[in-house]
């Protein structure tokens, strides 16, 4: 081949073959970055996660690139992906707005059922978890329960003597003492100024006798110290069991009046 080139360069003359040349000016460069498919088609090797991972080749890419559908698929992945990030975060706002409602919602809960002076059950917190109770005895998921009703006798004398930080002191002392007798099935409130009840679930006065006569003992004892005074908190005691043909308010009551008998005695 070159053998012939050669040999046809040679069979023309001079002239002709300055002729046949053509000027180094008039070639034209291939310039890629004036190149439209080029600047359409360019691969930033150094930003593919797939080429950086290793899961693609430089064949693989350039291969990818020219193709229009997988270009359009790459779009909707990546909006899609888009969309379910987006979908993803509004979903968490949504879980933790729910979570700060119900908490704020068990706080109210808390406050429409305690007291707010002895930390215990107030009046409509009591009754709701003691019409449980005696629903449950009523079918038959436990044996009954027992009601104990108690009166501070002195608590008005306390009050006007010492004044409401002393009365106060004087609730919350004996509310610490009936939480101590009680079990995590049982329930303590404080129902008026100066009554507290304690319900004791799943159980008969058989069997609670022997705990009643004990607490009664340890309650008698209580006293206040106050500015150098020892003042003996003075209780009246009533209590009430019940079984599973009972209704609660007949209960309640049955257990209100045993403790007014007591108070008059």
């Amino acid at each position: 081949m070159e053998k012939g080139r050669k040999k046809m360069v040679m069979n023309l003359s001079q002239d002709e073959y300055k002729k046949s040349r053509k000027p180094f000016a008039a070639l034209k460069t291939y310039e890629p970055q004036k190149h439209e498919h080029y600047k359409d088609n360019k691969i930033e090797l150094t930003r593919n996660p797939a080429f950086l991972d290793g899961a693609h080749d430089i064949f693989d890419l350039l291969a990818r690139k020219g193709d229009p559908n997988t270009d359009a698929l790459e779009r909707t992945l990546g909006s899609t992906i888009a969309l379910l990030k987006r979908s993803h975060l509004m979903l968490k706002d949504a879980e933790d707005t729910i979570t700060s409602q119900n908490k704020r919602l068990e706080d109210l809960e808390a406050l429409c059922t305690t007291d707010e002076v002895s930390g215990l059950l107030n009046q409509r917190g009591f009754y709701r978890n003691f019409s449980q109770e005696v629903a449950r005895s009523q079918r038959d998921i436990n044996q009954g329960g027992l009601l104990v009703m108690f009166s501070l006798e002195n608590l008005g004398r306390i009050r006007k003597k010492h004044g409401g930080v002393a009365a106060d002191s004087a609730v919350k002392l004996i509310a610490r003492a009936l939480e101590s007798e009680i079990r995590t099935c049982d329930h303590a409130a404080r129902l008026l100024d100066d009554e507290f009840v304690l319900l004791f679930t799943d159980t008969n006065m058989d069997k609670s006798l022997l705990r009643l006569q004990n607490m009664a003992l340890r309650l008698n004892k209580l006293s206040l110290l106050w500015n150098g005074e020892d003042i003996r908190l003075n209780l009246s005691l009533g209590l009430k069991s019940f079984t599973s043909h009972e209704r609660a308010d007949t209960v309640f009551k049955a257990a209100c009046d045993d403790l007014h008998r007591n108070r008059k005695g």
